[in-house]
């Protein structure tokens, strides 16, 4: 889960802060803190990125490698992360169907190593185009790799901000955030990719033509392995339809296996289909309808899980119990030590582990012996050898 702490720096940081000062001209450094502070509370060193991200990429190209002896779990990582880190990262990629249940990588894995986007997104963009909606998929892929806001008109400090409802915007047709990205870039590719259009909307300007940029590279990479090439280049003057939006929820859901939630009994929380459940909320911002009895959808896919006063679901998307399936049996029927690959000894049942190790210790008292027995004779000749020689 994303979340966004105040936390202390490290020495090496405030070390390197107080080298900004002096190094143009002469400076000082004050730092608002007790010597105490400094040597007692802070870290050493930064804790390094690799044990505070997700690892699904990094796994991911480790198993693009084609290496059979490289054991996940056991690898030497020069800052090694949590094993419950690499573990997850594992099941991520075995739902998303880049590794099989062995821990090999699959075509589609290989296909998915070689997109220049998270694991989930290069997923998503393969099953959309299985599905036949590779241009709605593009879209909003790049509106989420860009991390794109909404922002709300600029008010004044007292003045309360801006709602959805007073929007012109776009409202998603009731399905969920993702679906609004996507209507979002085909109104302002109808308006010509006005900049105005985006102010009176209140959208950032450098973040959709930022956007607008990705899209176009992923279009130029995804023109390899498109079914139809006129789809990818389409940007979509013309609105997309229901049925277009039913198979990009399809495909959001095969692509973002690992971020699926089911709502509870009788209110709107929601509690997370992962290998370690936690209840979560949608997010406020979230434009997610409810139907006439004030209720949410039964199953969404989120993108991301951000912690502020308590843990929500940001950029969600409605889906259908029957996409949902196969994603609990897989979670049901999953072995990590299966996964991590390595030697194919390396995940043997205990009970086969015991019969090896009784094996091994019997071959080793015979080869104990057989040495013995060999050292014996050479001994025994060297004595022959030196009689022979002094007399």
């Amino acid at each position: 889960m994303y979340s966004l702490d105040v936390i202390q720096i490290s020495k090496v940081q405030a070390n390197q802060r107080a080298g900004r000062a002096g190094r143009t001209r002469p400076g000082k450094c004050y730092r608002l803190y007790p010597f105490a502070v400094f040597r007692d509370d802070f870290l050493d060193a930064t804790i390094p990125e690799i044990q505070r991200t997700s690892l699904a990429g990094s796994v991911l190209y480790l198993k693009s490698l084609d290496l059979p002896d490289i054991d996940i779990l056991k690898f030497d990582f020069l800052d090694a992360p949590s094993s419950e880190s690499l573990e997850d990262a594992l099941k991520q990629l075995y739902l998303i169907d880049a590794i099989d249940e062995n821990g090999a990588i699959t075509s589609i894995g290989r296909t998915m190593s070689e997109l220049p986007l998270e694991p989930s997104l290069s997923r998503t963009l393969i099953e959309a185009n299985e599905n036949g909606c590779l241009s709605q998929a593009l879209t909003v892929v790049a509106m989420l790799s860009a991390e794109t806001t909404l922002l709300p008109g600029r008010s004044k400090p007292n003045e309360k901000k801006r709602k959805h409802d007073d929007s012109s915007l776009p409202d998603g047709s009731g399905f969920g955030d993702h679906i609004q990205l996507l209507q979002i870039f085909e109104c302002w590719h109808r308006n010509n990719y006005d900049t105005e259009w985006c102010k009176e909307n209140g959208m950032q300007v450098r973040g959709m033509v930022f956007v607008r940029d990705v899209r176009k590279q992923l279009c130029q990479i995804m023109q390899k392995i498109s079914k139809d090439r006129l789809e990818v280049g389409a940007s979509g003057r013309k609105s997309s339809s229901r049925d277009d939006y039913r198979k990009l929820r399809k495909a959001l859901c095969v692509g973002n296996a690992n971020q699926v939630a089911e709502r509870m009994l009788r209110h709107n929380g929601f509690r997370t289909l992962s290998f370690k459940p936690q209840l979560v909320q949608v997010h406020p911002s979230s434009v997610l309808s409810t139907d006439k009895e004030g209720m949410l959808p039964n199953y969404v896919v989120y993108h991301e899980l951000i912690s502020t006063t308590r843990p929500f679901m940001r950029n969600v998307c409605s889906i259908e119990m029957s996409w949902v399936a196969p994603i609990k049996t897989k979670i049901d029927k999953l072995n990590v030590r299966k996964l991590s690959g390595g030697p194919a000894n390396s995940f043997k049942e205990p009970e086969e582990k015991e019969t090896e190790l009784s094996t091994n210790k019997n071959n080793a008292e015979t080869t104990t012996a057989v040495s013995e027995t060999v050292e014996s004779r050479i001994e025994a000749a060297r004595e022959r050898f030196l009689a022979r020689k002094r007399t």
